[in-house]
């Protein structure tokens, strides 16, 4: 049986439309991990947010803490190898040879159930870094809201106000409109407009 000269299935996406496609899954993630976190608090935040600020949500999330950024490299940067690069090159290796055709007999079927595999690959990734944002996020809310209730918690941030007034708080959020904190005598969550109120947000030294 000779080899069969069919390629690949190439991707149905372009480029701009894996670009287009990102933004929208990022807008959606962006949602969904903001809105997971600040309803450990009672605040509805899209009340709150801009497009811009739920678009940069889990990449905040992600450069919180250096060692889940490299955790989150290091494996999407392996699963992006295996699947996207070493399992087509594998693929491609293994069709010629006379032992594969004999067990598949049917090369161009092979062909797409690889090339399906291939998306599925990408869509399980996806699934993948959305579970982990979400895991994360619900985390870390749990432990936070807990802390609150207990007051075991520390002050993080100075806010100086417009009126040269300055008060001591734990900020649990913010974004380019307004912060979310709690003090150790209110610990329900206060939220501040930053234009006409704050002047300088600065942190406490550790």
């Amino acid at each position: 049986m000779e080899a069969s000269s069919t390629e690949l299935p190439q991707s149905q996406y372009n480029l701009q439309e894996y670009l287009s496609l990102g933004y929208v899954y990022l807008i959606i993630l962006g949602i969904i991990d903001e809105v997971i976190y600040y309803n450990f608090f009672g605040v509805d935040i899209l009340n709150y947010s801009s497009i811009s600020d739920v678009l940069i949500a889990p990449i905040n999330t992600l450069l919180s803490d250096i060692r889940i950024f490299v955790v989150v490299i290091v494996f999407m940067s392996l699963a992006y190898l295996s699947y996207i690069k070493l399992l087509p090159a594998l693929y491609k290796k293994v069709k010629g040879k006379s032992w594969y055709q004999k067990m598949v007999k049917d090369l161009d079927q092979a062909d797409a159930k690889f090339a399906a595999m291939q998306r599925r690959a990408l869509l399980i990734m996806m699934v993948y870094l959305s579970c982990m944002f979400l895991g994360l996020r619900i985390g870390y809310g749990y432990r936070m809201k807990e802390r609150i209730e207990t007051g075991d918690f520390k002050l993080n941030h100075t806010l100086t106000l417009n009126d040269n007034s300055s008060k001591q708080v734990r900020i649990i959020g913010q974004n380019s409109l307004y912060v979310f904190y709690v003090t150790k005598e209110q610990r329900e969550v206060a939220i501040m407009p930053i234009s006409g109120n704050i002047k300088e947000i600065r942190k406490s030294p550790k």
